[in-house]
């Protein structure tokens, strides 16, 4: 046997178990694609159930809201009815008030007092110009 014919053996060999890993390796990769299959179909059913209830808890959280909305309607109306309340009360308070104000100002302690204030000032005004008058001399 030549070197060349013992080169032909050894590379027919290598051509061999070459074949028999490729081989082993294929069957390998066709149960993992296999697996990797399967798997694939049980997550689709998961999404797909998954999916389904999604659109129902949205359709029932949507009748919820539905059911709710009048619910913070009447609160808003029930907000701007307590403003307006608020609003007349105020304006009916300076009313009175104002009235109250008024009715002192006729009544004889308003007039006294008015009249208090008044002979006040005067004597206040009548101090003051004595004082310019004096600052001139």
């Amino acid at each position: 046997m030549t070197i060349g014919g013992i080169a032909a053996i050894i590379a027919a060999i290598a051509f061999v178990v070459l074949v028999i890993f490729i081989g082993v390796f294929l069957m390998h990769l066709v149960k993992v694609l296999g697996n990797v299959n399967q798997s694939l179909e049980e997550i689709t059913k998961d999404v797909n159930d998954l999916s389904q209830e999604t659109d129902s808890l949205l359709n029932n959280v949507n009748s919820k809201l539905n059911q709710v909305d009048p619910v913070f309607q009447a609160a808003a109306n029930l907000g701007t009815t307590v403003s307006n309340v608020t609003e007349t009360a105020k304006v009916t308070s300076d009313s009175i008030k104002r009235r109250m104000d008024s009715l002192a100002k006729v009544s004889f302690f308003g007039t006294a007092m008015n009249t208090v204030s008044k002979l006040f000032s005067k004597k206040d005004k009548n101090q003051k110009n004595n004082k310019k008058e004096n600052k001139r001399k």
